[in-house]
């Protein structure tokens, strides 16, 4: 029993501690234009920092440009510490000469500061060396972007499902309250006689079947002949023009080719609801 005790305890601090070093090489960094970014490095080992997905990184720089390289690839900037050559005072038989040599990364020297600069934003911070840990990644995060997009989408998906709303509203099919037309039909007029005509109290429904041509509509009001507002829809197989008022006599005109339509309902049941669209619930409103 003492020996299961022991070895659970050690699985146990196995896992905070891998748990610890892989926050470390992979971190989160929440982006303020007035914060500093710290970023450790390890000798040949290599740093990526991931901006957001639109931008693309133009340059960017160390302050110990000889000790560091920073590259650049679409929203990713590569960083890494390098070695350098450099003039060193070498002593030889008490005299000192200049000589080329090569100066390796240490955490002393190498510490520095750094921008780089995006299409969108220009970052800065600190670099580090450090002999036991090392960044991987950086991903940078925009709490205000991310909530401004949040925003942004979510009215342009309210607007979308009211307009959808609307679009629903306005194709629901009408409750016929009178089907009591009639038609008069001219020599060679048959292709403009609608299948069907009704109304629901506010709008007057003609329907077309494929074989029919869709005519100009007039109502008469007095003495005089008037064009009518209308829109048209597809109920089923039909092909419906829907005149936006109802009367007692409309007719119905394509080239020399007449139709006359009586409504002998027409006040026997009206809608005293004065509406504008086949929905209560729609508006139209004339814009001037």
């Amino acid at each position: 029993m003492k020996m299961k005790k022991i070895i659970l305890i050690f699985f146990g601090v196995s896992l905070i501690t891998n748990n610890a070093f892989s926050i470390e090489k992979i971190r989160e960094v929440k982006y303020n234009p007035n914060d500093i970014i710290n970023i450790t490095a390890k000798e040949s080992l290599l740093t990526i920092v991931e901006f957001d997905d639109d931008e693309k990184v133009i340059d960017g720089n160390a302050g110990f440009n000889q000790g560091w390289v920073i590259k650049k690839s679409g929203n990713i900037a590569y960083i890494t510490p390098k070695p350098y050559l450099a003039s060193i005072a070498v002593s030889e038989d008490g005299e000192t000469i200049p000589r080329k040599g090569i100066i390796y990364p240490n955490v002393k020297d190498w510490k520095t500061n750094f921008f780089i600069r995006t299409n969108k934003r220009l970052y800065i911070g600190d670099l580090e060396l450090s002999n036991t840990r090392s960044n991987y990644k950086i991903k940078m995060k925009y709490p205000k972007e991310d909530w401004k997009k949040k925003k942004e989408e979510w009215t342009k998906k309210k607007k979308k499902m009211s307009k959808d709303k609307i679009l629903k509203d306005l194709n629901k099919i009408a409750v016929p309250r009178n089907w009591n037309y009639y038609k008069k039909v001219n020599k060679r007029s048959e292709d403009i006689v609608p299948n069907y005509v009704y109304d629901d109290g506010k709008f007057t429904y003609f329907g077309f079947d494929r074989t029919k041509k869709m005519p100009t509509i007039f109502i008469r009001e007095d003495q005089d002949e008037l064009s009518t507002n209308s829109h048209t829809r597809r109920i089923g197989r039909y092909y419906v023009k829907v005149v936006h008022k109802t009367g007692k006599i409309f007719f119905l005109r394509s080239g020399k080719k007449l139709v006359g339509i009586l409504n002998n309902g027409y006040g026997v049941n009206p809608n005293y609801e004065y509406d504008t669209t086949s929905s209560r619930k729609v508006k139209r409103v004339i814009k001037k």
